[in-house]
């Protein structure tokens, strides 16, 4: 009966089945293993992702609200400069006063810069001064 070939045929498929079946539990473990793992890691990513995506709304808050800053300030800028131009054309001393002051640099003395103006004598007087400390 031990010598009978069929035994023996049947004990060998059942030898090489239990391997088999050994063995395909042995890579179902490494392949669990493999896939815990790579859960880890997809839970690690997907947290860095999300912080990642929180960081970027943040700066686009940020750019957003210094957008609309610039914008406000370029406003101001603007009016500003309006403003100024109308007080540059409302003062027409502040034009002579100008003048003068080119009439001092380029070497006038008192008298002209007086007659050409129609500035008194010590606001000319005052201008030549100044112009003396900045020298």
């Amino acid at each position: 009966m031990w010598l009978d070939p069929a035994f023996l045929l049947a004990l060998t498929a059942l030898a090489l089945a239990m391997f088999a079946l050994l063995v395909a539990w042995s890579m179902w473990r490494v392949s669990q293993r493999k896939l815990e793992a790579m859960s880890r890691l997809m839970r690690e990513l997907t947290r860095s992702r999300d912080s990642y995506r929180k960081e970027l709304e943040e700066l686009q808050a940020g750019s957003i609200g210094m957008g609309k800053k610039l914008t406000e300030l370029a406003a101001i800028l603007g009016r500003l400069s309006e403003q100024q131009q109308e007080l540059a054309l409302k003062d027409p001393q502040s034009k002579l006063y100008s003048r003068a002051a080119r009439m001092v640099q380029l070497g006038a003395d008192i008298e002209e810069i007086m007659a050409e103006c129609e500035m008194p004598r010590a606001e000319a007087e005052l201008l030549l001064s100044l112009h003396k400390i900045k020298d």
